[in-house]
């Protein structure tokens, strides 16, 4: 993060300035035309990530876990879940299946091979660099997959908005982040809806990366239960969003504890009943 984005994520965090940026925001949100991005990184939010650690350990104690990343992009996200898996959970037989619609960002996925420029190289984080001394093979400023973790992780095509995305179903853990945030509220509910129809029932979907607004109104009709575990963490974990707030449409606003909706709103972990 740089220092611009630091002041800027310092200055609306405090509660007088919220109100300015809460009317930046939403003139934002109404005007600034949404575009899909492709934009990611590794180790974007561990802490999100070691909820399999928490309250969803039961899904790595029956000693199989099927994954689905949607909107997988570059495999950053897809890869940072397989590194964890492997270092914290050795025992376990996963697999992860990433899709999404950019064949040439599914191609970088493929390849896996990265620099500097995905987030490597530069981590603070004790689990990050521990991740990065697991997942990688490193030759100057190329980042190689290492075998075992790469065979267990395959990339495919997959539109949320299509039909054929039904395919993919019975995942006991289903990502679907930063991609429904660039889009209407119309497109948006009908990627949900193929996104809860993936996990099997019982399973969670991570769901970070959605329009707030849009998200607490389409979750009802689907039964999921936000999961009240480290909420707070998770949230203010997400630099690249909340840094942009309120500038851009995609940005995280700041936590607000007191909304009477707060679990259904800041919640990024959801069970399907």
């Amino acid at each position: 993060m740089t220092s611009i984005n630091q002041l800027n994520r310092r200055l609306f965090d405090l509660a007088p300035a919220r109100w300015v940026g809460r009317y930046i925001y939403n003139w934002r949100r109404r005007h600034q035309p949404p575009t899909q991005s492709t934009t990611t990184r590794f180790f974007r939010n561990l802490q999100q990530l070691a909820a399999l650690e928490g309250p969803l350990s039961d899904l790595t104690k029956t000693g199989n876990l099927s994954v689905l990343v949607a909107g997988c992009s570059y495999g950053c996200e897809a890869y940072s879940l397989a590194g964890l898996l492997a270092l914290r959970f050795p025992h376990l037989n996963w697999r992860i299946v990433g899709v999404d619609i950019s064949r040439d960002a599914l191609g970088v996925a493929h390849a896996a091979r990265y620099t500097s420029g995905y987030g490597l190289g530069s981590a603070r984080d004790d689990l990050a660099k521990r991740l990065e001394a697991r997942m990688f093979d490193r030759s100057g400023d190329e980042w190689t997959v290492v075998t075992d973790i790469r065979e267990r992780v395959s990339f495919a095509y997959g539109d949320v908005l299509s039909a054929e995305f039904r395919q993919f179903k019975n995942y006991d853990l289903v990502l679907g982040q930063n991609f429904m945030i660039h889009m209407n509220e119309a497109s948006a509910e009908t990627a949900l809806a193929a996104l809860v129809a993936a996990a099997r029932p019982g399973g969670a979907l991570f769901l970070g990366g959605m329009d707030i607004e849009t998200k607490t109104g389409l979750l009802a009709p689907h039964k999921l239960v936000p999961l009240d575990w480290n909420i707070a963490g998770i949230h203010e974990a997400d630099d690249m969003r909340r840094s942009a707030w309120p500038w851009e449409y995609w940005s995280l606003e700041p936590i607000n504890p007191r909304d009477r909706d707060y679990l259904a709103r800041y919640s990024t972990i959801f069970l399907k009943p």
